[in-house]
């Protein structure tokens, strides 16, 4: 375990020049007296050579699993893992009188750990993410940071972003590349920099890109929310106007703070921020003096209401101030359905697409009540629904009368090289005590998103289903699969999409699943009902 000791202790900076190598491998036994002492004829030098040259790899491989489960690891430490490798096959060549078979199999284990390692550090796109581990709070939106502490974390999200988007395999877009030049230059003259101003800056090069996965973000600890909110949505009031300026002019002002590619989603995220404390910062709108929200509901009312710092409460007190009993539930209860025997009708009600044995027993359940009570129309509700695993959809496929169904393709960025999947026919493994041979309708809006859309975009493009509702939020011809980074200063997350999509069937050239039944979100299940 001597090599263990050595990589722990070793500085970046030590890493120069040959003779600091040789140092390392004396750390770890390679020295020759020690060597010539303790062994017979070679021999017992030669076993070393074969137990270390395994053990690196095992090494290399727990580096990459310990940075994707646990904790980063900095680019060096599998640099030296990399170079005891190299060392010790040059050392198994030098010092060991071996046959030609040890020599074959200690240089294919060593080209296989030095491979392993590099596919692994640049090819990798998960490589110091957090797509795998808890995830920890932002620091508060108010603290101050120094330029230096924001050009690092702002170099540090260009990093990866190079690295692992499909737009940057060749060289960055220009537009990207001058918002970055601006952000920093805006950063380099401010007198004092917030952890809030660098999101603004941040997402002000995001957006450039016009990818609605790749954007920045907080989580902060005890984020604050407008206390009538609740209140507004249960009454169907809308936000209309912030301090008098419309809703319209406001996106205008400050669109290049979102991520979007429907701009009617990039104005519902406007909405959002201004429903928090920390949002209303990040969007640069003051508070002192109050805030003045204008809303009106679908009968013409219209409500105003001059807001404070002190109107904003935390989630506890949100909860108690609302009489919310158990919001905490909401996750757990992501699917359900019910049956409408009068209209015969079932309705899977799926507010995230989380690909379970939760969701694969509530599908099962739902159908054999279809099947038992011959039920002629099945629904599913995906409005509002952000996204997660696309597998949701193929299990739904599973329970309808089609014996194979085309897919979305796509293009992974893997650092230097693109995998493309181009197979976009899959074969439908039916559920066949169970099939369903009636109507199917999807009911959508802007805010279905990522994996939601492309349940919709399956059952549209292989004619399985109509669609009902708003466009979804992102189109079939974007960006997505993302790995997920925190910034090491601000603490600020950043998520950057590593694939390129393409439409399950390429003959539709339009980007938007546009719906066969469009209508507003809120009016998607009475449109449905009418279509029955």
């Amino acid at each position: 375990m001597g090599f263990i000791v050595a990589l722990l202790n070793l500085k970046v900076k030590n890493l120069l020049g040959i003779q600091k190598l040789v140092e390392i491998a004396g750390r770890i036994g390679y020295n020759r007296s020690i060597y010539y002492s303790s062994c017979n004829g070679g021999k017992f030098m030669k076993k070393r050579y074969f137990v270390i040259c395994p053990v690196l790899l095992v090494l290399s491989i727990g580096l990459i699993l310990f940075d994707l489960l646990v904790a980063s690891v900095p680019a060096w430490v599998v640099g030296c893992n990399i170079a005891l490798t190299v060392i010790n096959l040059v050392f198994f060549y030098l010092k060991a009188n071996a046959k030609r078979g040890g020599k074959i199999l200690i240089t294919a284990i060593t080209l296989l750990t030095v491979c392993f390692s590099l596919f692994g550090l640049y090819c990798n796109p998960y490589w110091n993410s957090y797509n795998f581990r808890a995830n920890s709070s932002t620091e508060d939106y108010n603290r101050e940071i120094s330029y230096k502490q924001a050009k690092e974390d702002i170099d540090y999200m260009l990093k990866y972003i190079k690295k692992d988007h499909p737009l940057f395999r060749k060289n960055a877009p220009d537009n990207f590349t001058a918002a970055y030049e601006k952000a920093v230059s805006e950063l380099k003259s401010s007198s004092h920099i917030t952890v809030s101003m660098l999101w603004q800056k941040t997402q002000s090069i995001l957006s450039t890109l016009g990818d609605g996965h790749t954007c920045a973000y907080a989580n902060y600890k005890t984020p604050h929310y407008l206390k009538y909110r609740a209140e507004l949505k249960a009454g169907n009031y809308d936000l209309t106007k912030v301090n008098g300026i419309s809703m319209e002019k406001l996106f205008q002002e400050k669109n290049s703070l979102f991520s979007y590619e429907a701009e009617s989603l990039g104005k519902e995220m406007l909405k959002i921020r201004l429903l928090s404390l920390e949002g209303l910062d990040f969007l640069g709108i003051p508070i002192s003096d109050g805030i003045v929200f204008t809303y009106k509901n679908d009968n013409g009312n219209t409500v105003e209401k001059t807001c404070y710092a002190k109107d904003f409460l935390t989630y506890g007190e949100y909860i108690k101030y609302n009489n919310i009993k158990d919001d905490n539930k909401t996750k757990e209860n992501f699917v359900s359905y019910s049956i409408e025997e009068d209209k015969s009708l079932a309705l899977l009600t799926l507010t995230a697409c989380n690909y379970n044995k939760q969701y694969r027993d509530c599908l099962n359940k739902m159908f054999s009540e279809v099947k038992e009570k011959n039920i002629k129309n099945v629904a599913v509700d995906i409005r509002d629904n952000g996204g997660g695993n696309s597998l949701v959809a193929d299990e739904f496929i599973k329970y309808l009368d089609t014996d194979t169904y085309k897919v979305s393709t796509d293009k992974w960025r893997l650092g230097l090289f693109n995998i493309n999947n181009k197979h976009n026919i899959q074969v439908n493994h039916k559920y066949s005590d169970l099939t369903f041979s009636g109507r199917v309708y999807i009911l959508t809006s802007v805010g279905t998103f990522s994996s939601a859309m492309q349940f919709a975009e399956h059952i549209k493009d292989n004619r399985l289903g109509v669609i009902i509702g708003e466009a979804p939020g992102n189109n079939a011809y974007g960006y997505g699969d993302i790995a997920i980074f925190r910034m090491p200063n601000s603490k600020l997350y950043f998520q950057v999409s590593t694939k390129q999509f393409f439409r399950a069937d390429p003959a539709i050239k339009d980007k938007w699943v546009i719906p066969d039944v469009p209508c507003d979100s809120k009016d998607a299940l009475t449109v449905l009902y009418q279509q029955l």
